[in-house]
């Protein structure tokens, strides 16, 4: 017996919560596009409503400014790579010799442009940081969101250490802001068409982390 299409069950309606949550996330995904296309001086509220397929007046319903619009984009984009990381060390608490290689993974997918919390996130971070030299209501937002993003990672970063059993060669902080620019640097090389080794960054991540010792690391360079 065929099912009719009144057989078929309804599909249900988004309730106004859903539909504001959906649009959002659509016009954060069309920024990031946009963004990462034209940089943030050329991009306008105007093409990112385009991509998403809303009306302008979509996007000030959501975000005040573009400056708002860039802002919540670092930060949820920054909020996603420490929440992958602390999944990651979740499971590595449960199988500590898992430890390198799940970081090792994490390397890989913010290496991916095409992940939300992958390289285009970090070029984005970099061009906010120049930006928001010129442009003081940029500035406060990314000091904001910066500071927020160092606290997430330093603790997480302390706990990759008690998870491993060791303790840094320097202090947690400026192995955590270590970490970041190792990100950032890569990043930008693939932005410029440089082919950067991600097996590079992710020696030096391995052995900011005490997870290769750095002599080994000095080794395998030379070979």
């Amino acid at each position: 017996m065929s099912t009719t299409t009144a057989d078929a069950p309804a599909k249900r309606r988004l309730t106004r919560s859903e539909a504001k949550a959906r649009t959002r996330a659509a016009l954060l995904t069309a920024a990031r596009q946009v963004f990462t296309r034209v940089g943030y001086p050329g991009a306008s509220l105007d093409q990112i409503a385009a991509e998403a397929g809303y009306t302008k007046g979509a996007v000030y319903a959501h975000f005040e400014s573009k400056e708002d619009l860039f802002l919540a984009l670092l930060a949820e984009g920054l909020v996603g790579q420490m929440q992958v990381l602390e999944g990651l060390l979740e499971e590595a608490r449960a199988q500590p010799d898992r430890l390198r290689g799940l970081l090792n993974d994490f390397m890989e997918e913010l290496d991916d442009p095409e992940s939300g919390i992958g390289s285009s996130l970090a070029v984005l971070g970099v061009e906010l940081q120049i930006e928001s030299r010129r442009n003081p209501q940029l500035a406060a937002g990314f000091i904001h969101v910066v500071d927020g993003h160092r606290k997430a990672l330093r603790r997480l970063v302390a706990e990759v250490f008690r998870i491993n059993g060791t303790g840094p060669e320097m202090d947690i902080d400026t192995c955590s802001a270590t970490l970041i620019a190792v990100v950032q640097g890569l990043a930008l090389s693939r932005a410029s068409g440089f082919q950067g080794s991600v097996a590079s960054s992710r020696q030096v991540l391995n052995i900011l982390l005490g997870l290769e010792p750095a002599a080994h690391g000095a080794r395998a360079q030379g070979t």
